[in-house]
């Protein structure tokens, strides 16, 4: 079915962000059981119990379920019962909103079964908007029942409905009139969008081919082991047998000159250098192109699971990725609007992130430079020791992406 576009202006004092959570279905190819899952889950109940008591509200942006991995939404929903169960209390509640990904085939998942509203971006306003519901047009079909396509959020605590402030307009025959009349020019604060928007491989996400991760998953399912990047987080044998075959894949598509295959060859080392899924350059190249222009002094992304906050070429422009909740990572992204505050924490440990984990990309040093614009070759000759032995001179941020699929 069509992804709706769809943005929802929203206003509240406490705006949680998290992505990539990959629920699965428990077993052990499932990323985000690994480890003690149970404690994850625990830690979002966690979570959920924070925004109640701030009546804030959740966004979660993206890559929430993971069918290819799971297989089916029953055995999704069996391995996180008690999780959804909590997740639709909050829907029910109004405080959930799902911005949908490229691997969301059914959103009626979301809205029916988590009771979030859905939505392809999200615009976090500087104040509370007066007008509760602005009509747009939707892209995919201006007669559709989704033509709504921007709709207006304000907290249930506020009293003044845009009728009011009109009745008190025309009571009072002031220059309050002209303030209804631009009730919808709220300023916004902060945008947050699917990052898959700024994955290269990725051209009409109402015509992508999910087979390659379904694949993946079930090598990963029947070896029982990981085949990920970077290569130094997860040096198995298996995984380095895929590097091995990865390395006659690249000397094919330069043999025959194969579009194709350098393609996924330059995809594959983009997420080995810590440029997860081209996400950071393709960005950068849409805004220097003027193919994207930020609507707010903050860009928020998921998709790339490359947590982080820091500014875009322009100075101008605060980009935050809110990280993922896969194998060993859980961060989540506090928005405070009126306050003009933002944080970027892991919920454990409650430590900050910032600019580090893209130092590596936002650096002038030659060498820095020179890898992020190098090819899977020259990492080859420079990291590989033979009899399928590599040797890495520093650790990269601390990323997982998925394997090279064909997307």
């Amino acid at each position: 079915m069509p992804h709706p576009t769809k943005a929802l202006r929203l206003f509240n004092e406490h705006v949680y962000v998290i992505g990539d959570l990959h629920l699965g279905d428990g077993t052990r190819s499932d990323f985000f059981s690994l480890g003690d899952s149970v404690t994850k889950r625990d830690r979002i109940r966690a979570l959920i119990k924070e925004i109640r008591e701030k009546d804030g509200i959740l966004i979660i942006n993206g890559d929430c379920m993971d069918l290819q991995q799971g297989w089916s939404i029953d055995r999704v929903i069996t391995a996180n019962a008690i999780l959804f169960r909590e997740l639709s209390d909050l829907g029910k509640e109004g405080k959930l909103v799902y911005i949908w990904s490229e691997l969301d085939e059914d959103l009626s998942y979301y809205e029916e079964l988590l009771n979030a509203r859905t939505a392809s971006s999200v615009l976090i306003l500087e104040t509370a908007p007066i007008s509760l519901i602005l009509n747009g047009t939707n892209d995919n079909d201006s007669d559709a029942e989704d033509s709504e396509s921007v709709e207006d959020v304000q907290n249930d605590t506020l009293e003044n409905t845009l009728e009011d402030l009109q009745a008190e307009a025309d009571d009072t025959n002031t220059a309050d009139t002209d303030a209804v009349e631009n009730v919808d020019d709220t300023a916004v604060w902060a945008e947050i969008v699917q990052g898959f928007r700024f994955n290269p491989s990725i051209d009409n996400v109402n015509d992508i081919s999910l087979r390659g991760k379904s694949a993946h998953h079930l090598v990963e399912r029947l070896l029982g082991t990981w085949i990920r990047f970077p290569l130094e987080n997860f040096p198995t044998l298996e995984n380095k047998m895929f590097f091995w075959l990865l390395h006659k894949l690249d000397w094919l598509g330069q043999k025959l000159n194969h579009a194709k295959i350098q393609g996924i060859v330059a995809r594959a080392h983009a997420n080995q250098i810590g440029n997860p899924n081209q996400v950071w350059t393709e960005l950068h190249r849409q805004i220097e192109a003027e193919e994207f222009t930020p609507s707010a002094p903050i860009l928020v992304t998921g998709h790339s699971t490359l947590p982080g906050v820091v500014p875009l070429g322009d100075q101008k422009t605060t980009f935050i990725n809110t990280g993922s909740w896969i194998f060993d990572s859980q961060t989540v992204l506090h928005l405070e609007p009126l306050s003009k505050r933002h944080t970027l924490f892991d919920w454990e440990s409650k430590d900050e992130i910032a600019e580090e984990p893209y130092a590596h990309l936002t650096s002038t040093h030659a060498m820095d430079r020179a890898t992020l614009n190098s090819s899977f070759s020259l990492w080859w000759k420079r990291h590989y020791q033979g009899w399928l032995k590599f040797t890495f001179e520093a650790p990269l941020p601390s990323v997982q992406t998925d394997s090279g699929d064909t997307q």
